[in-house]
């Protein structure tokens, strides 16, 4: 008999502990989604269905929920649909407890890198899938093994990609050496990319010698004179050989939305290989004497943990805000003076900065109903650029002009877009590196109106 009650004992707690598994769509514009099993990927690599989802998908931010089951507790690592490509996520199945899954859904397929898990990451997609983010254009490269690199075989990856060629001499081997130290130091699931801006010279041979030469072990990317001329385009970027160039760096996050901008030099300081300074030329060897425009390998690492989350509060900065004056696309000169006496929001910006473009029109619309001052900031371009701009996506205020880059410098704008919000009292409260969202500027507003 007692014998008998042990086992009625024991026999319940062997029964797999389950949490529920709540899968919903969305999509960029209105879709429908056919019948299709979803799978998903356990931690040994093999998949299991967890059932079927079908039906009509709204366009974010909205959605409609397609699956709820119960799952087995544990840590699935990937999904798909109708036994197609696989797509790395994370997907936390805790005993009792509710775990959203939000899948993008194009023309009735899953779109690339598009799924989301977690409630913060769900509120991110459902940000992204309606345009609150700019996608990366489509693109097609080739490595140096001649392999293709697209949007799809770097899906799942936060992305860092730098624009460089072989022929240069004077910032392309530093951002090299930046490489060289975020390839020991980034997550593995950060994808590194060079994309030549000469690819006239740069074959994927001539490329795959050079990243021997350095001991890199990334990925370098050339192609057509019209692809990568593509590729650049919406950073601004051009074709260049030679020591003619412009130096840039972007973020893309593992949905393949555009997240960050870098200009200018890096600082790699004592850590850049001899094969890479015998490249340097004069120029070259002072801007690595000089520590570039400041920025390295810590400010790029910190960046790719904050797209890897959820949204943060801007960093507490403090300190008086530096005087500046600057002419203004109106033809007005305006100094920071002028502005004393209410909380002032100052916005850096440049034309080929995607995020930028944006969070413009939000940052016009929430700090002019705070009642505060915005202060757009081009950083290195000219009053007809910057017009043409800001009239080409409705904002008609006119924007001060850094042509120099000065006044970013002294602000410590190191990427774009950089919003630094000061008080009334002229000292900065907050300062935030990257795309802002509305819940973050609205809390920011309110916390200046406090003060």
């Amino acid at each position: 008999m007692v014998l008998a009650i042990a086992v009625l004992w024991v026999v319940p707690r062997l029964q797999p502990t389950t949490g529920t598994l709540v899968v919903v769509g969305a999509g960029r514009s209105a879709t429908t989604l056919p019948s299709a099993t979803l799978d998903l990927r356990q931690g040994d690599g093999s998949w299991v269905p967890a059932g079927t989802v079908e039906g009509s998908v709204p366009a974010a931010p909205d959605q409609a929920q397609l699956l709820e089951i119960a799952l087995p507790v544990g840590d699935y690592t990937g999904v798909r649909l109708a036994g197609g490509d696989g797509h790395d996520v994370t997907v936390k199945v805790v005993a009792g407890q509710v775990e959203p899954l939000l899948i993008g859904i194009a023309s009735g397929t899953l779109i690339p890198g598009a799924v989301y898990a977690g409630n913060d990451e769900v509120n991110l997609g459902l940000g992204e899938l309606s345009g609150k983010f700019v996608p990366m254009p489509a693109f097609g490269l080739t490595d140096q093994d001649g392999k293709a690199v697209d949007l799809d075989t770097l899906a799942g990856k936060d992305v860092v990609i730098g624009a460089f060629h072989t022929t240069c001499h004077e910032t392309c081997p530093l951002y090299t050496a930046l490489f060289l130290q975020l390839a020991r130091q980034a997550p593995p699931d950060v994808a590194l990319l060079e994309v030549t801006t000469d690819p006239a010279t740069d074959t994927p041979a001539a490329l795959k010698q050079y990243g021997k030469q350095a001991g890199a072990t990334w990925t370098f990317a050339t192609g057509t004179a019209a692809q990568v001329a593509a590729f650049w385009k919406p950073f601004g970027v051009e074709i260049a050989t030679g020591d003619t160039h412009t130096s840039t760096l972007v973020l893309v996050d593992r949905h393949g939305y555009v997240r960050l901008v870098y200009r200018g030099v890096p600082k790699v300081g004592n850590d850049i290989p001899p094969s890479l300074v015998s490249i340097l030329s004069a120029q070259g060897l002072k801007e690595l004497a000089s520590g570039g425009d400041g920025w390295g390998a810590p400010d790029v690492l910190q960046a790719l943990t904050t797209i890897a989350g959820p949204a943060p509060s801007p960093q507490a900065a403090g300190g008086k805000a530096a005087a500046f004056r600057l002419p203004a696309t109106d033809g007005r000169t305006v100094s920071l003076a002028d502005l004393a006496g209410k909380p002032v929001v100052i916005n850096f910006w440049a034309t080929t900065c995607p995020p930028c473009r944006v969070e413009m029109p939000m940052l016009r619309d929430q700090v002019g109903r705070a009642g505060f001052t915005l202060v757009l900031v081009n950083e290195g371009q000219d009053a007809a650029a910057a017009r043409d701009f800001l009239a080409g996506i409705g904002v008609p205020q006119p924007a001060l002009l850094d042509e120099d880059l000065s006044v970013g410098r002294q602000y410590g704008v190191i990427a774009l877009p950089t919003t630094i919000f000061v008080k009334a009292d002229g000292t900065i409260d907050r300062k935030q590196i990257g795309q802002l969202n509305e819940r973050v500027l609205a809390a920011e507003l309110s916390a200046l109106a406090s003060q």
